[in-house]
């Protein structure tokens, strides 16, 4: 399948790993009529499985009409006619696969593929993603981008999506390629609708809340993830806006919030957190433009006061509803003036 292999060196590989901002990204998007829509949500990308070319011809013009970029297969696009103009499409990477971890595809298939995408996109990024952190082992040294996705609602603690994302983190570091960028998946579907691997067969699930997603991607970001992407758009194959309109305004809410304080995170100074040291909480503090934002996580399985400091009108919430005590999974975002 893959004739020409090429050797891409790891500064290249770093320069493209390092080109865009922090992508904020909707999987499943199969319906070009609803790009509009995604990017008024806050979303500045799109993500779909089809392999369609037609399609994706349509969508990438619908996309770059709105600003978005795509991220899709590189497969079939670069083996056809298509491939000059899908070297002009609003790219954000080339997926290589879902979960190869999953379908036990060796590192060697791997790089092959993404060796063949980088010949035929070499200004395109190539990533990919695995469903457990400690699965990227044996693929941390392939792509330029790489995915960690984990879905925890209802099953395991919300904060088990940061250990993921922390876990491919340390791993990059241990081969020294740190530099690469992790995105993380946050959950946005209710498990009821895939396959489980239970013994009684019973499916079990619901739909995150508002504050579940809002918690798991703020808690990705605090852990170093560089980019998040939300499964998916669809509920039983038809797109949220129609199936689930509550849950859709749910995710909108939480994608409008992320796409004004993903500028934050990408290019805000990190300063020491008032909260360094506290196991109740996560904090982190970034100055940006001028002034202070503190991103407040309580990580404990109890309700936890903040300090006296937050109770200083200096600082104003800016997303959040609690200035004095924060429930379990809560996040609340303070912002104030810095000092000069």
């Amino acid at each position: 399948m893959f004739k020409i292999i090429l050797t891409i060196s790891f500064i290249a590989s770093a320069v493209l790993a390092q080109a865009a901002n922090y992508p904020l990204c909707l999987y499943g998007v199969n319906d070009a009529k609803y790009v509009k829509t995604i990017k008024k949500a806050g979303f500045n990308c799109i993500q779909t499985y089809s392999k369609d070319l037609d399609f994706l011809k349509t969508l990438a013009k619908k996309a770059e009409k709105y600003g978005l970029k795509m991220l899709i297969f590189p497969y079939p696009a670069i083996e056809n006619d298509y491939l000059s103009e899908a070297a002009k499409w609003p790219i954000l990477a080339f997926y290589l696969y879902d979960e190869p971890d999953v379908d036990k595809k060796s590192n060697a298939y791997l790089k092959e593929l993404d060796s063949a995408t980088k010949k035929a996109f070499p200004n395109q990024r190539t990533a990919f993603v695995v469903g457990k952190g400690s699965h990227a082992q044996p693929y941390y040294d392939t792509a330029d981008v790489l995915m960690v996705d984990w879905y925890p609602v209802p099953h395991l603690p919300l904060t088990s999506f940061s250990e993921q994302i922390k876990t491919a983190k340390n791993i990059l570091k241990e081969g020294g390629l740190s530099a690469k960028p992790v995105w993380g998946v946050v959950q946005s579907f209710d498990w009821r609708e895939y396959k489980q691997y239970r013994p009684d067969d019973q499916r079990i699930g619901r739909f995150p809340t508002t504050e579940e997603m809002r918690f798991m991607a703020y808690d990705g970001l605090l852990e170093g993830a560089e980019g998040l992407f939300f499964f998916t758009f669809n509920s039983k194959s038809v797109p949220l806006p129609q199936s689930e309109p509550e849950h859709w305004q749910r995710l909108r809410e939480v994608s409008k919030e992320l796409s004004k304080m993903l500028p934050v995170f990408e290019k805000g100074a990190q300063a020491i957190s008032p909260l360094e040291g506290n196991n109740k909480f996560k904090a982190q503090r970034r100055i940006y433009k001028g002034y202070c934002y503190d991103i407040i996580l309580n990580v404990s399985e109890e309700k936890a006061e903040l300090p006296a400091e937050f109770l200083n009108k200096k600082h104003k919430i800016l997303y959040g509803t609690n200035r004095i005590t924060l429930a379990p999974n809560e996040a609340v975002i303070f912002k104030k003036r810095a000092k000069k």
